[in-house]
């Protein structure tokens, strides 16, 4: 396992992170509690040293997540980089079906702060992150209140390090957040990018590169297209998304992932798809560390397979752009 500083932040995190959405179950299949601790104690075997929750990862049990990862490093949290968000929970309509309520007020991040640390069993967060405000709805997060706040919790020592979790990267999330990342007032990023979602690479790496932001990479196996383990009639875990979709896009976006097979050969110590999907990811300087979701020891045991392997080189990731480029306005959310 490699090692990196985030960012400024003084804080060094190991290259390949543990996301832990699946642990909270309902929309990657069944999931065992015992057997995510189980999971995070490999995965510190493993040299991974980064744990990524929220409260929202626990559909139909809110904060599962968190719950589980406290009870896990419990004893052991010295040995962990921890990272959580707020901003985003889960509620129940009028009709009883569940709902994403977003809240990114002073008053919910300085609440939801002390529930997350209840609930992870310690007294502060290296990370805490926004998470992922949806964009286009003017008034829902006003960054000036909600960074002040956040840098009040920095000073009081409740997390050492100011995070921002985009939704999706675009330009208008480019515009807003910008200054406060030249300004300092966030310290790490968090985004969704793939080889099949790569749209932050033209736009937001190079402020990263300029401003030396932390950078945590997420959804880099694009919400599984990327681990060659299904085919358009599944298999499908209960309540996965991918199983709602039409086939012919199913088919589609299989067929684009597979046009990335040739880089399973371009690195030694890399023998899969996803593998070398991961690999990409870290292969950009500018990204600090990439956390793939896992439930269980044989996943993460997967996900870090190839930790090891060589960066892919210049000639390689060039190979990459130009097919990306190729697709044109092709986006896997549609």
């Amino acid at each position: 396992m490699r090692y990196k500083q985030l960012g400024n932040t003084g804080i060094e995190v190991s290259e390949y992170g543990l996301g832990t959405w699946a642990m909270g179950g309902g929309a990657y299949g069944a999931t065992d509690d015992d057997e995510s601790i189980r999971a995070i104690h490999r995965a510190e075997e493993l040299g991974v040293t980064l744990l990524d929750t929220a409260p929202m990862y626990g559909y139909g049990v809110d904060g599962r997540s968190e719950t589980v990862c406290g009870r896990a490093l419990k004893g052991r949290r010295d040995r962990w980089i921890l990272s959580s968000k707020f901003g985003r929970y889960l509620s129940k309509d009028t009709e009883g079906k569940r709902v994403i309520i977003e809240d990114y007020s002073p008053d919910r991040a300085t609440e939801s702060i002390e529930v997350s640390l209840k609930r992870l069993q310690t007294d502060y967060l290296d990370v805490y992150f926004v998470h992922t405000p949806t964009p286009y709805q003017p008034g829902l997060f006003d960054p000036d209140e909600t960074f002040s706040v956040m840098a009040d919790l920095k000073s009081e020592g409740k997390i050492r390090a100011v995070g921002f979790s985009f939704h999706l990267y675009s330009e208008t999330w480019a515009d807003a957040i910008e200054p406060f990342l030249r300004s300092g007032a966030i310290d790490v990023v968090q985004v969704g990018i793939s080889l099949m979602l790569p749209e932050p690479v033209d736009v937001l790496l190079p402020i990263i590169n300029e401003t030396g932001t932390g950078f945590v990479a997420r959804e880099s196996l694009a919400n599984g297209f990327l681990t060659d383990s299904f085919t358009v009639e599944g298999p499908f875990n209960e309540g996965d998304p991918k199983a709602r979709q039409p086939k012919e896009k199913v088919q589609e976006k299989l067929d684009k992932a597979d046009e990335f097979k040739f880089l399973i050969d371009r690195s030694d110590g890399i023998s899969s798809l996803p593998e070398a999907a991961l690999h990409w990811t870290i292969s950009m300087p500018e990204v600090t560390t990439v956390i793939p979701g896992a439930k269980t020891v044989v996943e993460i045991e997967q996900c870090v397979h190839g930790v090891d392997a060589k960066i892919f080189d210049q000639e390689t990731m060039a190979e990459v752009r130009e097919i990306q480029r190729g697709w044109g306005d092709w986006d896997i959310y549609v």
